[in-house]
C-alpha cells in the first residue's frame, strides 16, 4: 500500500493521521513507545507505508503488524509473549491466575484531546467500563476472552471494535474519528423535540428490563479543597437492579470490597462529606428515579429545542436540549437528552442545575450550616449513561459533581471545594437474580469516608475499576493519615 504526504514539518501525531486518513487504518501502539509530539520534516514522497513509518519513527527496533483494520506499532519482545509482557512483574499489572489486562486512552482524531466517560467493554457479554476524566480505561478479563473483540463507543464518534490481542501488553492510544450525519438526512429528518421526547417516555416499557439483574459495579466518591484531596472512597458493589416498570420497588446494594483515604490533619477546620453518596448514584438512573424535566406533568416548566443529530454505536441520535421558561424564577435544569432515533431510547444525558438560580438550591446540598463560615454553591452537574444488553437497555455510568466557595466569616478569600461521585457497571448478570437478604445489605444512605483502608493497585485483585486520573494518583501516593484496611465478602 502506498500514500502520498506533501512536503511538511508535522509532528508524528499528524503524520500518522495523514496515513490513517489515506489507507482507512487505525494505528494501535503503546504510548510509551512513541513521542507523539517530536517534529519530524517530510519531504514530498509517495512511498510504502511501513518505508514511510519507518522515516517517521527513526526506531529500528520497531515492527509493524496489520490485524483487521488496525496497524499494531510493537516490539517483538512485547509481540512474542504479549500475556507474559502484559501481567510483567510491574506495580501497574499485578498477575491474577486466568485474566489479562488491557489499557489504553481514548483522544480526539484531529485535536488530541483525551475523552471523558466512554464506554469500553464486551457488550454481549455484558462486560465494560467507563474511561476516566482523562479517557483512560482498563479492564482485566478473563483468558477465555483473548479472540474476542473490544467495542469502544462515545457519542458523535464512530465506534471501534478491536482485537483484544492487540491491547495485550501494551497501554495504547486510541484515535476516535468524528461521525457525522449526512446533510441530506438532516433536512429530511427534522423533530420537533418535545414530540420526541413524549414518545421516547411512552416507549419506556419496550427500552427498559422489566426483569431484574445483577450489577457488578465499580463506586468511586472524593472531595477536594483548592485542588487538594481531604478524603477519597472506592468500592465495588453488586446491585440488585429491580425492574424499571416497578418504579416502587427499591434497588439494593451488596458491599464486596470498599477502602477509603481520609487527609485531614489538625489544621484543617472544615470537613465536607458527601451526603449518602451511594443512594445518589443510585437516584441517577433517571429512567427508575424519574426528575421533573422527564415528567410529564412538569414538562410544561421547560422549553425544548432540538439541538442535532449525532451518531453511537454506528446509530442516529437525536440530541435534544431543554432549560426551564424565562417566567420560571425557582432553580430547575438545564442540559441535553440524547435519543436513539430507531429504539427511541434515552441513552445519554448531561444536566445541570441553571447556574442563574443556583445559590437558591444550597439547602439541597449543605445539610449543617457552621455559624462560622459561609458557603456559596457555585455548580452541581450530572452524567448518566446507558448500555444496550440482551435486548433491553440497562445503566451503565453515572457522575454527580458539585462546587462550592466556602469563606469563613470575617475573613477576604474563600476555598474552594469539589465533591463527586461515580459509578460504572463492570458486568451484568441476569440468571438466577433475587433480592439479597437484610443481613446482606448495605445502608446506602451512609457515607464510605467513614470508612478507611490503604491504596496500592492490588486491592481491587480481578474486579473492573474505573482508572484513578493523574491528579488522583498523585493526591493518593501522598495521603498518609488515617489508613486502615476494610474487607468484606
Amino acid at each position: 500500500m502506498r500514500v502520498s504526504l506533501p512536503r511538511q514539518t508535522s509532528s508524528v501525531y499528524s503524520l500518522l493521521n495523514q496515513i490513517s486518513r489515506q489507507t482507512g487504518y487505525f494505528f494501535i501502539y503503546d504510548s510509551q513507545l512513541i513521542d507523539n509530539n517530536r517534529r519530524v520534516s517530510m519531504r514530498k514522497t509517495r512511498q510504502e507505508v511501513h518505508v514511510l513509518l519507518s522515516e517517521i519513527l527513526r526506531d529500528p527496533g520497531l515492527h509493524y503488524r496489520i490485524i483487521e483494520n488496525h496497524i499494531l506499532i510493537y516490539r517483538p519482545a512485547q509481540e512474542a509473549e504479549p500475556i507474559q509482557a502484559l501481567e510483567g512483574k510491574t506495580p501497574e499489572a499485578p498477575v491474577y491466575p486466568g485474566y489479562f489486562t488491557v489499557r489504553g486512552r481514548l483522544i480526539d482524531q484531529l485535536t488530541n484531546v483525551p475523552l471523558p466517560y466512554a464506554a469500553v467493554g464486551i457488550p454481549d457479554k455484558g462486560l465494560g467500563i467507563s474511561t476516566n476524566n482523562d479517557g483512560y480505561f482498563q479492564l482485566r478479563l478473563a483468558r477465555s476472552l483473548l479472540d474476542e473483540n473490544l467495542r469502544i463507543s462515545y457519542l458523535g464518534y464512530k465506534s471501534q471494535s478491536i482485537p483484544l490481542r492487540l491491547l495485550v501488553g501494551n497501554q495504547v492510544d486510541i484515535l476516535m474519528e468524528t461521525d457525522y450525519i449526512s446533510m441530506q438526512e438532516v433536512i429530511i429528518r427534522y423533530f420537533d423535540p418535545k414530540l420526541i421526547l413524549q414518545e421516547a417516555l411512552q416507549k419506556k416499557s419496550m427500552n427498559y428490563s422489566a426483569q431484574p439483574v445483577y450489577m457488578l459495579s465499580f463506586y468511586r466518591e472524593g472531595v477536594q479543597r483548592n485542588q487538594k484531596f481531604l478524603n477519597y472512597s472506592e468500592a465495588i458493589f453488586r446491585v440488585y437492579k429491580t425492574p424499571y416498570n416497578i418504579p416502587q420497588e427499591e434497588d439494593q446494594v451488596m458491599l464486596l470490597k470498599a477502602r477509603n483515604i481520609v487527609n485531614i490533619n489538625r489544621s484543617d477546620t472544615l470537613v465536607m462529606k458527601l451526603k449518602a453518596g451511594v443512594q445518589s448514584s443510585l437516584d441517577l438512573d433517571i429512567i427508575k428515579q424519574v426528575p421533573d424535566f422527564l415528567d410529564e406533568t412538569f414538562m410544561n416548566s421547560y422549553d425544548f429545542f432540538s439541538a442535532d443529530l449525532v451518531t453511537r454505536n454506528g446509530r442516529s441520535v437525536y440530541a435534544i436540549e431543554f432549560r426551564q421558561k424565562e417566567r420560571i424564577r425557582e432553580p430547575l435544569y438545564q442540559g441535553t437528552l440524547f435519543i436513539d432515533t430507531e429504539s427511541m431510547a434515552l441513552i445519554e444525558a448531561d444536566f445541570e442545575l441553571n447556574p442563574r438560580y443556583i445559590r437558591r438550591a444550597q439547602d439541597r446540598f449543605l445539610v449543617h450550616a457552621s455559624p462560622y463560615y459561609a458557603a456559596s454553591l457555585e455548580k452541581a452537574s450530572y452524567s448518566i449513561r446507558y448500555q444496550y444488553f440482551k435486548g433491553h437497555y440497562h445503566l451503565s455510568h453515572v457522575r454527580g459533581e458539585i462546587k462550592l466557595k466556602i469563606r469563613r466569616k470575617k475573613q477576604l478569600f474563600s476555598n474552594n471545594y469539589m465533591a463527586f461521585l461515580e459509578m460504572a457497571v463492570c458486568h451484568i448478570d441476569d440468571k438466577e437474580v433475587q433480592r439479597f437478604t437484610r443481613n446482606q445489605t448495605m445502608q446506602t444512605r451512609t457515607a464510605l469516608i467513614d470508612q478507611g483502608y490503604q491504596y496500592d493497585d492490588s486491592f481491587w485483585g480481578e474486579y473492573n475499576i474505573i482508572a484513578p486520573e493523574s491528579n488522583i494518583s498523585e493526591a493518593l501516593s501522598k495521603m498518609q493519615s488515617r489508613i486502615e484496611n476494610f474487607f468484606t465478602d
